[in-house]
């Protein structure tokens, strides 16, 4: 019985979207048609589009940027809050900015077979780092690239095969840890959530913003309201949208800052800056 196929991902940046329109255009090569999920649209109706998968096989790719070593909460959330029924086999899929993937493959397998999926193939893709945006030579510039997806569109070739002819093996999580000692310990003791807590709150100048709303419109995760100058809630996830969008420039933005941390913090990492399939 041929498996539905279901694309479900968060990619405020772009390149998570990249990679999952890979896999859907290398399905369709195939004569799959794959029903596509956008975890930073508003008002996705979830429910409708999942009802008819369940009891059917199912393949589903859930694919992340990585932030703070891990699988943004978007993403993790829609997997802990799967219907029952649903089930099959799974592929995880990440995009990472050079620093390190962390945790986020192992941790989405994990999630993958607590809903009933069985993993078999996974991806960590090398992309351009999303908060360098006004470097002039960013962290991963110019990936994703033909020779990542190209890998991508190798491991999806792997998958349609195996499933086709029966031969399909389940990843082991051995393969997903990749990372060195050193970096899974640092890995394990980051989170989204501590990282917000250590900076200063996300805010406009109101010296400077004109109320446009152009912020709450861009941000994936609706957390900005204006009230009457944008007010960011506790959904934010850090993904720097609304200060990349602002034609004022209100949100203050270090960009040299950053740009150092960030390249410290990639010194430190020994994982290669490279893309990696597992199947």
């Amino acid at each position: 019985m041929q498996s539905h196929h279901l694309v479900a991902y968060f990619s405020p940046a772009g390149s998570t979207r990249l990679v999952a329109e890979t896999i859907r255009l290398r399905l369709a090569h195939h004569g799959h048609a794959a029903t596509m999920i956008d975890l930073g649209k508003r008002n996705v109706p979830l429910r409708e589009k999942l009802a008819p998968l369940v009891g059917k096989p199912c393949c589903l790719w859930i694919g992340s940027p990585v932030y703070c070593d891990h699988a943004v909460p978007v993403v993790s959330d829609f997997l802990a809050g799967l219907p029952s029924g649903l089930g099959g086999h799974g592929v995880a899929f990440v995009t990472w900015g050079g620093v390190t993937s962390g945790l986020a493959l192992p941790e989405l397998a994990q999630q993958l077979r607590a809903k009933g999926f069985i993993p078999v193939a996974a991806a960590k893709v090398l992309a351009v780092h999303s908060s360098l945006w006004q470097s002039p030579r960013p962290l991963g510039m110019g990936h994703p690239n033909g020779g990542d997806l190209a890998l991508v569109e190798r491991m999806v070739e792997a998958v349609v095969n195996n499933l086709a002819n029966g031969s399909v093996q389940p990843l082991a999580q051995s393969a997903l840890e990749y990372l060195s000692p050193a970096l899974r310990a640092d890995a394990a003791g980051k989170s989204l959530a501590l990282a917000k807590a250590s900076m200063p709150p996300l805010a406009a100048d109101e010296q400077r913003c004109s109320r446009c709303g152009e912020c709450a419109l861009a941000c994936p995760v609706a957390a900005i309201v204006l009230d009457p100058f944008p007010r960011i809630g506790a959904a934010c996830v850090v993904c720097m949208q609304c200060v990349r969008v602002c034609p004022e420039e209100a949100f203050p933005y270090n960009a040299q800052a950053v740009a150092e941390r960030i390249a410290a913090m990639a010194a430190r990492s020994d994982e290669a800056k490279e893309t990696a399939v597992f199947y």
